[in-house]
């Protein structure tokens, strides 16, 4: 009666406690629901940040607006239309959401906001012609009241976020003590449950104890039934299991599976046979024969009638045979089904199905990538010397020739460089399209790589049907393009390669054509030439140039010479510019323009160019202190070598005091405009070296590079000087110069001075320094010391 009583009371007990959980449980998630809700606040804050950015947005519009007035404008219409509309996106921000709440409570805010919007909407209805000078003053007139307005604005958002801000923290804190109040007593709680459940775990063992005697009894009686039923069970289990996973494995194979008896009649089929053939289960209940199957593909309208009898023959006699096998059955919507047959032991025969159709595409895919150009579609090398065969047989047997062409774009690289590769990409596949619409169907068209396109005319009675087609192609390729907004403009070269009746050599009739392009290029480009013995001579010493300039030994062979650079305020030199010589001990002097583009083609200018930083800087320790040597820098050892390593390596070992060494480089170089390029140029100055543009002018977008980089130098090329004292034109053109380098703080240096009247004229420009033969041709390091004696004598008797 105790222990009734007893396990009543502990009953009641826990069922209290319980209760006592759940409303503790339910209360606890009000209470995160809370913080929750506190939390989800926060983004209020970002009522000050986007009142700041819209503040920041009116004063940048402002600023592009500004920059229109400026002569000449320093912002482009597409720059204030791109600010507009980020200020029009600020202002949709300002009139939704919680900013919406902030702006309704203070009447000033409202105000502020529909003045914006007032203005923009005026700004609107001429924002398309805003780089007009009346439409931007007008713009700077209607958000001049604005700029106060805005700032007074975002101060508001500042105080409004920082109360909200407080009082939700405030919220936070109220509710995190409220539940660590709570928490502390479900531990407690806990401790209680802890001590009344191990009470009643000890009135459970008392009365567990009375019924194990009985129970020992039971266990006893039913452990034989319940080895037999378990016994069985393992048994149906089993059963089942392999049921089911021969199902699963069935339905889920990748092909079709029927299965056929000796007599002939389906005893297994999946549903993936289902899916290809679009049969129904009905159409594959067990029984059905093969011949009954086959009418249901073709009722179902997967195959035709023809193509399934064949298919119902060549199985019939694999099954007469006995033997395995696969076949190809076609469906009408396309596909392709590969049937692989296999006879069972004891009769009957299992066939899979196979659907191979998007292998039988990417075979022949890929059998058409291996003969295709990917870019342009055109045949490639491999295509073009079938054709090229076919053509020559052809037109052998008519006794006519066969023109081979060879064609080259012009200024391909530059057109890369400038626009970048999609644009050049683009450039190409236009380009094929051009030839392909100038040349007859019977002629054939590869590309061979890069820019190089290859024509094949058959049936040529004589030559003046290649100098014509070549003609037209030539015309085809040089009309204007364009190509993603960008008007390119390229031209063509063309070799000409003509075979005789009876020639049928096709890998000559390559190379004639390539020789002949080679020299129609070196010929001024933009023209063709036929192939003509001894062409080939120049090709053969330039490849020799470039086996000879890999191997050339760079003390031997190489020297500098040296050019002054004179201050037009001081008459005094200020620094000598390093220049490049070859002297070949079979071909004697070769010229730096034809050895500095072999040079830079096969990348031996990385080795020479360090090879002359280092000559430049033992020879500069010869030289007074107050004179520097300028060195060049080519484009491709920012490319292939770390550049800014190389320098600093060079001036260390030498003991070299950087701020003594000019690097110039060319506008080529920045055509890329990279990151990378930006961070060199930014190192090396950080080296203490000074940085020249050479050959200014001459490039794209030149006075562009003036504000992108800082350079200490800008020489003006010599094109500009030669006609000077001629052409108002030319003179204008050094006078903005001069004019924008002296406002950006930067040397200028005029290149090409051979007249005094020349020097005249550049003198009363503001020209800092000159260049030129007028004073003194490239000199050895060994005669420096005696024009310098010259010089300083000639200056004071001056």
């Amino acid at each position: 009666m105790r222990r009734r009583t007893a396990s009543r009371v502990v009953q009641m007990v826990l069922s209290v406690g319980m209760i006592a959980l759940a409303v503790a449980a339910l209360y606890i998630s009000v209470l995160i629901f809370q913080r929750q809700e506190a939390l989800t606040q926060i983004f209020r804050y970002n009522i000050a940040y986007s009142a700041s950015q819209g503040m920041n947005e009116l004063l940048r519009f402002r600023q592009r607006l500004t920059a229109v007035l400026v002569e000449p404008p320093q912002a482009s219409r597409q720059d204030v239309e791109l600010r507009y509309q980020i200020l029009r996106s600020r202002l949709s921000l300002f009139e939704q959401g919680e900013f919406m709440n902030f702006v309704s409570v203070m009447p000033e805010n409202r105000e502020t906001v529909a003045q914006l919007a007032s203005a923009l909407q005026q700004i609107g209805t001429f924002i398309g012609e805003i780089d007009r000078p009346e439409n931007a003053q007008i713009a700077l007139d209607l958000t001049a009241p604005l700029e106060s307005e805005m700032v007074a604005l975002a101060s508001k958002a500042n105080e409004y976020g920082a109360t909200a801000q407080a009082k939700d923290q405030r919220e936070l804190l109220r509710l995190h003590w409220l539940f660590s109040a709570l928490a502390l007593s479900l531990v407690i709680t806990g401790f209680v449950f802890i001590a009344m459940l191990r009470w009643q775990h000890r009135l459970q063992i008392s009365v567990q104890q009375r019924l194990k005697a009985t129970n020992e009894d039971l266990l006893r009686t039913s452990a034989e039934l319940s080895e037999s039923a378990q016994a069985a069970r393992r048994a149906n289990d089993e059963l089942i299991t392999q049921n089911l996973l021969f199902n699963t494995a069935l339905n889920n194979m990748s092909h079709g599976l029927c299965m056929f008896d000796a007599q002939g009649r389906l005893i297994v089929s999946n549903q993936k046979m289902e899916s290809i053939y679009g049969l129904t289960q009905e159409q594959l209940r067990l029984g059905t024969s093969l011949h009954q199957l086959i009418g249901d593909m073709v009722e179902a309208g997967a195959s035709a009638q023809d193509e399934a009898e064949q298919v119902a023959q060549l199985q019939s006699r694999l099954i007469e045979q006995n033997r395995s096998d696969t076949l190809t059955q076609e469906l009408r919507d396309g596909r392709t089904i590969l049937i692989s047959h296999q006879p069972m032991r004891g009769g009957g025969w299992v066939a899979t199905y196979e659907d191979i159709t998007e292998r039988h595409k990417a075979q022949a895919q890929v059998a058409y990538m291996a003969r295709h150009d990917t870019l342009t579609d055109l045949p490639n090398r491999l295509m073009m010397r079938e054709q090229l065969e076919e053509i020559l047989a052809s037109s052998n047997e008519r006794g006519l020739s066969t023109a081979v062409m060879c064609v080259d774009l012009d200024n391909f690289k530059s057109i890369n460089d400038t626009l970048g590769h999609p644009v050049g990409d683009a450039l190409l596949r236009a380009v094929a399209g051009r030839i392909r619409n100038t040349v007859r169907e019977t002629d054939a068209v590869a590309r061979l790589g890069g820019d190089e396109f290859v024509v094949v005319q058959g049936n040529v009675e004589k030559p003046e049907q290649a100098s014509s087609l070549a003609k037209r192609l030539i015309d085809a390729l040089d009309d204007p393009y364009i190509i993603e907004g960008h008007q390119v403009l390229t031209g063509a070269s063309v070799g000409i390669a003509v075979a005789d009746p009876d020639h049928d050599a096709a890998d000559d009739l390559l190379m004639q054509a390539d020789v002949a392009l080679y020299q129609a290029k070196g010929d001024g480009r933009g023209v063709f030439r036929f192939y003509e013995e001894g062409m080939n001579k120049r090709l053969q010493r330039r490849r020799a140039l470039e086996a000879e300039l890999r191997s050339a030994n760079l003390d031997e062979q190489f020297h500098l010479v040296f050019q002054p650079i004179i201050g037009l305020g001081t008459n005094k030199v200020t620094t000598f510019e390093a220049l490049l010589r070859w002297t070949h001990p079979v071909h004697g002097p070769v010229s730096p323009d034809e050895f500095i583009g072999i040079a830079e083609d096969t990348g031996a200018i990385v080795q020479l160019g360090e090879w002359v930083l280092r000559q430049v800087c033992m020879e500069m320790k010869s030289l007074p202190d107050d004179i520097s040597i300028a060195a060049n820098l080519s484009p491709m050892q920012f490319k292939r070598d770390d550049i800014v390593e190389t320098v600093a390596r060079v001036l260390v070992e030498t003991d070299t005091p950087a701020n003594r060494l000019e690097l110039e480089i060319t506008e080529t170089l920045l055509l890329e405009d990279n990151r990378k390029l930006h961070a060199d140029l930014r190192r090396l100055r950080q080296l203490g070296t000074r940085i020249s543009l050479d050959d200014f002018g001459t490039g794209y977008s030149s006075l562009s590079y003036l504000q992108k980089f800082a350079f200490d130098k800008v020489k003006i090329d010599r094109l500009f000087i030669k006609e000077i004292t001629k052409s108002a034109d030319q003179a204008a053109i050094v006078q903005t110069i001069v004019n924008l380098a002296f406002t950006l703080g930067m040397t200028t240096v005029v290149e090409g001075v051979e007249m005094e009247e020349q020097l005249r004229i550049i003198r009363a420009m503001g020209c800092d320094e000159a260049q030129g033969n007028l004073f003194s041709k490239p000199i050895l390091a060994k005669d420096i010391p005696g024009f310098l004696d010259e010089h300083k004598r000639r200056r004071y008797a001056a």
